[in-house]
């Protein structure tokens, strides 16, 4: 986890991906570096790890790519943990749940918590993270560059 000045000149800066399955992780991580779209991506298996780690960040964080089937805390236990954390307060980043099967609670929780702004079935597709980028980040010119 470096503390380096991340540039502007990707809409995205950056995305915490978690997910307890690490081929997912990687794959995500995978279609977020290629899609030219993003600055960093950090990943973790553990959601208690990522709480740690958001709890403790200076840097905002843009999107959490978030997998709800996991085991200890899942995905839905992340949210509610999330938005006790100091830094929620501060800043609330996107969610992107993604799961194997999208849900009806997926749903349900996409319309309940105003920061879930997409629920998808696994894999991430970098059409995905375009629409993300159009909607939420200003960025269609930055989608027709990449």
């Amino acid at each position: 986890m470096s503390s380096t000045i991340v540039s502007t000149d990707k809409p995205i800066h950056r995305v915490v991906l978690v997910d307890d399955d690490s081929t997912d992780n990687f794959l995500h991580k995978r279609v977020l570096e290629k899609s030219g779209l993003v600055e960093e991506v950090i990943a973790f298996e553990q959601p208690e790890m990522a709480l740690d780690y958001l709890a403790s960040i200076e840097h905002p964080i843009d999107v959490i790519c978030l997998d709800i089937n996991m085991p200890k805390m899942n995905g839905f236990e992340f949210l509610e943990a999330y938005q006790k954390l100091e830094i929620a307060k501060k800043q609330l980043p996107l969610v992107v749940i993604l799961s194997t099967s999208v849900t009806a609670e997926s749903i349900a929780c996409k319309q309940g918590i105003s920061s879930v702004v997409a629920a998808e079935t696994k894999p991430l597709r970098r059409e995905t993270v375009e629409q993300l980028v159009i909607e939420y980040f200003n960025g269609a010119s930055s989608i027709a560059q990449s």
